[in-house]
């Protein structure tokens, strides 16, 4: 009877703990995702503009959160731009540097980084990050660890 009682007891603290770890997963998932939401909304505020003023009618409406590949709590959004859209003036004024002067605003925070930008199958992808927590921050000390020369290649 004394065995099984503590086999018992193993089995029911094992079974709390397994419970405990579930509440605890949701309720840092669910935090995790109200404030990327409320991020992508900033975020939205400072970049749709600069691009509808770039591109007018042709800006996305959106954006998407980044892969959770760089990990938890990264805070940073691409925006997709199509460029079969564009006149030959809207291509023209849609630059990095035209992007990159409306995101630097000495007075804003959080700050705001243009972190990649690449095009793919005739659409234009913009990664901006807001640096408002640390991952996103470490997230962009990384970028840029990866974009400097290894030594002894060039």
């Amino acid at each position: 009877m004394g065995m099984s009682l503590i086999i018992g007891i193993v089995i029911a603290f094992l079974l709390v703990v397994v419970v405990y770890q579930l509440i605890h997963l949701a309720l840092v998932k669910r935090a995790t995702l109200v404030v990327q939401r409320q991020a992508q909304r900033e975020t939205n505020q400072q970049v749709l503009p600069i691009l509808q003023g770039l591109i007018g009618d042709a800006a996305p409406s959106d954006s998407q959160l980044v892969a959770d590949v760089w990990g938890k709590g990264v805070l940073a959004f691409e925006y997709v731009v199509d460029l079969t859209a564009l006149d030959a003036g809207q291509r023209a004024a849609l630059t990095k540097a035209a992007v990159l002067d409306g995101l630097v605003d000495a007075g804003q925070a959080p700050a705001y980084r243009l972190t990649d930008w690449w095009t793919y199958e005739q659409t234009l992808h913009l990664e901006v990050a807001q640096l408002s927590n640390e991952a996103t921050i470490e997230y962009v000390h990384d970028l840029k660890k990866l974009d400097q020369p290894v030594a002894g290649e060039e």
